[in-house]
Order: structure tokens, then C-alpha cells, then sequence
């Protein structure tokens, strides 16, 4: 729900308390005499932008998360979240404080190690604003919430009825033949005056513009860093050595013998099991490997592979192999990739001990990585602190606690290639409003378990209109496209004219598609022209035909000449039963949104923040 999400991010959000307390008490909405909050809504904004950068990785562009409608989308959902607790309090649902703990205790932003941790929780909610009393009680009203509408969903129910709707629909089948317009064959004919050039270049400056730079300061906290910078005398890491010695030994080591039969068809499956039964019988392993087994490297040793230990062996073998508890066991038939082997155990070699000499490069690893982890959680604590309780520089943050601030290049809203400037979260950060407009720093930005940074912008240069003479021949470009398009556009519909007269169209067009049957999905043909035929209405004799100009500029033709339902028994069962529960989704979310709209019609609602309205 809502407010666990909000907590399952905890470093993206230290410090974002800090930046709205002089507008907490501002309230931008009232729900039936309820009030919503800036900071509500900010808090809210925060998480919304982090779902989505999440959700969009490489894709994400932090333009289309700011303005007045996102904002006012967001709204929405807050009210919607107070309609519901509303009518949880007319209908008096309850959570007790069992459910409660046990969301909490099973919240993995509340854990270390997978398990539990008191102070860390309460560490986190007081990053983002709560103490345990106002988040517990938040969560209540949420899972309450939840608990109303999953309430409702479970209403829902599509029919067997919609299921074979659904199906013909989507299984449909539709006989299409189609030709293309070339636009370039009118390029030749069109032409573009200066005059054209530039009055498209005037009226529509917006779309001839650079884009907005920025270059940030930064200070970076990571594990690797802080590892590389550590003195390591000798005595540390034999000391290190001694204490972790469960650590420092060799893998396990099995020695076994097989027998193989080559290949995966029946008869070798049947060859192995026959074996396997002489075996049962008594025979000796040894003897039939040498008889039957049919891999020459071990089958004169009696099958014996000698020892060997863990990713060596083919993943199915070993896991075979490693299964057999006792020496003398021998596996049920195994197959891997070089046909059926009966496997025998027949020693096993403990691990051992390895000497400080032999493993002082792995101890030395380890123990870098232990004491950078260890400095690296307590500085993380201390750059969230700084970096917001002196929120318009990094000066202090990077002065405590020893660190470079460092400048990035300066790049647009679609990043760099590497550095810091490649990452998503940077760069939404960047050009949010806290960075970019409000001249702070930035939360503390995790870009993995280990690494953290914090950023402050250097400088920003905004869009500015490129000159004339630099865009003018992709103008000259467009509008000559543009024309001949429409030239295309013309000649194509004179073809539809003709065709619907009963004129041939191989008679008409350069390139004619001659009549196959498409699915939705069929991936043989334009996605495009996919769509529009299967917009077209079902042909009640004869052809329909359709035309439409597509994205690179030529003129299709479309004839549909017959459509096939979709056979609803052709489809798998257990296909069928996942349509339903799809359709049943689809039912319960209607049914939801209904209940919402109900409950908003009845409500008085009031939204306070003109920028909202």
C-alpha cells in the first residue's frame, strides 16, 4: 500500500522532510472537512516520481513528472485515499495490532540482514517525517483501505460468456491486401520558397531550440572508495585471518564413477533403466561401466572420474552427484546433455583448512570490504544529516567528512554515457525543482546498496532558439516532405475511388500485397497497417477498402476482403482460465473506480491551491 511503499526507499527520501517544513501547514485540499496537506502532497510527488523512474529505468524522462496536471493527478489519488478511510469509518473495519507488526516486521526497508531491526525502523520513518506512532496509525488507515477495496474486487466475476467474446476477438483472423503510395516518388515534383522556410521557422521557434544544460557539483560516498583508501598493516590480517577461519577452507571434493549411454531418445532412457535393474540385482558397478559405458575416458577405469569438486561438472551431473549421501550410493538415471548416466559415489574428501600464505589476497578482500562497509553505513548517516541540515551547499557534508565535491560536464535531461550524469536517479534529481529551481541539494541518491551521492547544481543554461541559418535546410527538408506526403495522400485516394468502382489494383498501384489472412499479432506485416484493417468494420460482401498515410510518409491502400471469428474451443484450457482472471481484474478495477466515483460525487470536496484548479 501507499505509505509502505513511501518507507521502501529510505535514502531517496532523507532529507526531503527537511525541505518542506515551511510548507507543511499550507493545505491545497479539503475531503469532507479533512484536510491535505503541501507536504502531503509533496511527500506524495516524491514517491510518485520514484515509482516511475523505477518502473521506466533508461526511459525515464523527468520532464513528464513536473507541472500543474501531474500534480493534480496526484491530488486525485490523495483524496481518493481520504474517500476510503471515510467510508472505513462508516463501516467500522478494523486492523489489529497483530496485522500491523507483522507488515512492519516483514517491511523489508526495516530490516538488516533479513531480520527485523528496532532502531533501523525508527531511524528510517524519522528520515522521512514519521515517528512510529503517526506512521502506524498511516498504515492503518491504508491497509484498511485496502482491505475495502479488495473487498469489493472480490465481487467481481467474468463470465464464461465474456471469456468467448474475448476470444473471438482476440483470436480473429482477417484477409488483408494492401499497396503502397511511395512518397518519394513526388519529392521531385514539390517544391519550398525561402518565404515557406521561414514562416514555418517563425511561428513555430519552440521546435528549433537547444536544450537546457546543467552541471552539478557533487560528493560521492562509496565502499569501493573508501576500501581503496584504507591502511592494512600484516598483523590486521592475520588477526583477521585467525577470527574468520570457518572462511578460509577448500570446497568439498567428491570422487565417483559413471556409466554412460550416448543420446536422449527412448532407446537410451531404456538402455540405462536396464542397467540400473542389474545393478539392483547385485551386479558390480565397475565390471558393466567397462562393458557398457559409453564414454571412452573412463570406461576402462571401471567409469572412475576421479575427484572433483563444485561447478565443474555438467549443473545436472553435480547436482546428482552431490545428492549421494553415502560412499556406494548410485543415482537414478541422470540426463545431461551427453546422454543418461547411473552415477556412484565412491569417496568424498573434506574441506581443509587453508594457510594464511595461500589465501592472503581473499582475507586482505574481505577484510577491506568489512571495515569500509562499517565506516561507509556511519558516513551514510552523517552526509543524509549534513546534506540536509545545510541544505544550500555541500560544503559542510564534504569538509566533516573528508570528501572531494566534484563537477560533472555540463549535459542535457537525457544524461551523459558514463559518470554520474548517466544514472537516472541523478538526473531526475537534477532537474527537479529542489536542485534546478530552489538551488538545494539534493536528497541523498542511492545508486546501489554501496554507493551514495548527493548533488548541488554549478550552473545552468537554459533553452535558447537556434538561429535561423542553422535550421534551415532540415526545414526546407520537412516541408518538402510534407508536400509530397500530401501529393501521395492525393494520388492514394484517387486509387480508393477507383477500387471501389471495381477498377484492379494491380492496375493502380506500383506495389500490390495480393490477399493473405493476418492475426492481431502477426508479425509479417506493418503493425500500422495491422491496426487500421482491424479497425475497419467487417465487409458484408465483397472488399471494404480504407486508406491512411503512415509515419514515413507514404499513402496505404487497404482491402479487406473477410474476417475470421476466433474459435474460443481452438484455445489451451488453462489459456482460457488465465483470460478469465485476467477479465475478472479488469471487472474488479471497474467496479472499484465505480465505488470511488460514488463516494467523490457525495463527498465535499475543495481544492484550495489555485495552481491546482
Amino acid at each position: 500500500w501507499l505509505i509502505v511503499g513511501l518507507i521502501s526507499i529510505p535514502f531517496a527520501l532523507w532529507g526531503v522532510n527537511s525541505y518542506l517544513t515551511g510548507a507543511s501547514d499550507v493545505v491545497v485540499a479539503e475531503v469532507n472537512g479533512k484536510e491535505i496537506t503541501q507536504a502531503e502532497l509533496q511527500q506524495s510527488l516524491q514517491q510518485y516520481r520514484d515509482q516511475m523512474r523505477n518502473m521506466m529505468g533508461e526511459q525515464f524522462d523527468p520532464a513528464m513528472f513536473e507541472g500543474a496536471m501531474v500534480k493534480r493527478n496526484v491530488l486525485d489519488g490523495l483524496i481518493e485515499q481520504q474517500l476510503l478511510r471515510d467510508a472505513n469509518e462508516k463501516l467500522g473495519q478494523r486492523i489489529n495490532d497483530a496485522e500491523i507488526s507483522q507488515v512492519i516486521r516483514t517491511t523489508p526497508a526495516f530490516q538488516r540482514d533479513g531480520e527485523f531491526d528496532a532502531e533501523y525502523y525508527n531511524m528510517v520513518l524519522a528520515r522521512v517525517g514519521y515517528s512510529p506512532a503517526s506512521y502506524e496509525a498511516q498504515l492503518r488507515a491504508d491497509l484498511m483501505s485496502q482491505q475495502l477495496t479488495q473487498n469489493i474486487e472480490t465481487t467481481a466475476l467474468a463470465t464464461e460468456k465474456d471469456v468467448r467474446q474475448t476470444l473471438r476477438l482476440q483470436e480473429q483472423r482477417r484477409e488483408i491486401a494492401y499497396g503502397v503510395v511511395p512518397v518519394q516518388e513526388y519529392v521531385e515534383q514539390v517544391s519550398v520558397t525561402d518565404d515557406e522556410v521561414q514562416q514555418l521557422y517563425d511561428n513555430h521557434q519552440s521546435n528549433y531550440q537547444s536544450p537546457e544544460q546543467l552541471k552539478l557539483n557533487y560528493i560521492e560516498l562509496s565502499v569501493a572508495t573508501i576500501s581503496s583508501t584504507l591502511t592494512v598493516t600484516e598483523d590486521d590480517l592475520k588477526q583477521f585471518y585467525a577470527d574468520n577461519q570457518s572462511q578460509f577452507v577448500g570446497p568439498q571434493q567428491r570422487r565417483a564413477s559413471h556409466i554412460l549411454i550416448e543420446g536422449d531418445d527412448n532407446d537410451a532412457q531404456t538402455t540405462i533403466e536396464a542397467i540400473a535393474t542389474r545393478l539392483e540385482n547385485g551386479e558390480d558397478f565397475s565390471s558393466l561401466a567397462e562393458e557398457l559405458s559409453q564414454d571412452p575416458g573412463s570406461a576402462s577405469q571401471g567409469g572412475d572420474l576421479g575427484f572433483f569438486e563444485r561447478d565443474v561438472m555438467d549443473p545436472a551431473f553435480e547436482e546428482a552427484a552431490f545428492a549421494l549421501e553415502t560412499i556406494g550410493d548410485v543415482s537414478e538415471p541422470v540426463k545431461t546433455e551427453f546422454g543418461y548416466h547411473l552415477i556412484k559415489l565412491t569417496d568424498i574428501k573434506q574441506p581443509e583448512g587453508q594457510e594464511f600464505s595461500q589465501v592472503r589476497d581473499e582475507v586482505e578482500k574481505l577484510y577491506r570490504r568489512q571495515q569500509a562497509e562499517s565506516i561507509f553505513y556511519d558516513k551514510a548517516e552523517q552526509l543524509a544529516n549534513l546534506s540536509y541540515e545545510n541544505p544550500d551547499n555541500l560544503d559542510v557534508a564534504a569538509d566533516d567528512l573528508e570528501l572531494q565535491i566534484k563537477t560533472t560536464e555540463s549535459f542535457t535531461r537525457n544524461g551523459t554515457e558514463s559518470g554520474i550524469a548517466s544514472e537516472q536517479k541523478v538526473i531526475a534529481a537534477a532537474f527537479g525543482d529542489d536542485v534546478l529551481k530552489n538551488d538545494l541539494n539534493s536528497a541523498v541518491i542511492e545508486l546501489a546498496d554501496d554507493h551514495l551521492v548527493v548533488i548541488h547544481k554549478n550552473s545552468y543554461t537554459p533553452s535558447t532558439v537556434l538561429p535561423f541559418d542553422s535550421v534551415s535546410p532540415a526545414i526546407e527538408q520537412q516541408l518538402l516532405f510534407e508536400k509530397a506526403s500530401e501529393k501521395a495522400r492525393e494520388h492514394g485516394e484517387s486509387v480508393l475511388k477507383e477500387l471501389k468502382q471495381g477498377n484492379q489494383a494491380t492496375d493502380l498501384l506500383p506495389t500490390w500485397q495480393e490477399a493473405e489472412f493476418y492475426g492481431r499479432e502477426s508479425d509479417n506485416i506493418s503493425m500500422q497497417i495491422l491496426q487500421r484493417a482491424f479497425a475497419m468494420s467487417k465487409p458484408e460482401s465483397g472488399s471494404k477498402f480504407a486508406g491512411f498515410t503512415a509515419n514515413n510518409g507514404n499513402y496505404i491502400v487497404i482491402e479487406l476482403t473477410a474476417v475470421d471469428e476466433g474459435k474460443p474451443a481452438d484455445v489451451e484450457a488453462e489459456d482460457q482460465q488465465a483470460l478469465k482472471q485476467q477479465l475478472t481484474q479488469v471487472h474488479a478495477n471497474a467496479e472499484v473506480q465505480a465505488f470511488i466515483t460514488s463516494l467523490r460525487e457525495q463527498a465535499d470536496i475543495e481544492i484550495l491551491d489555485e495552481t491546482l484548479q
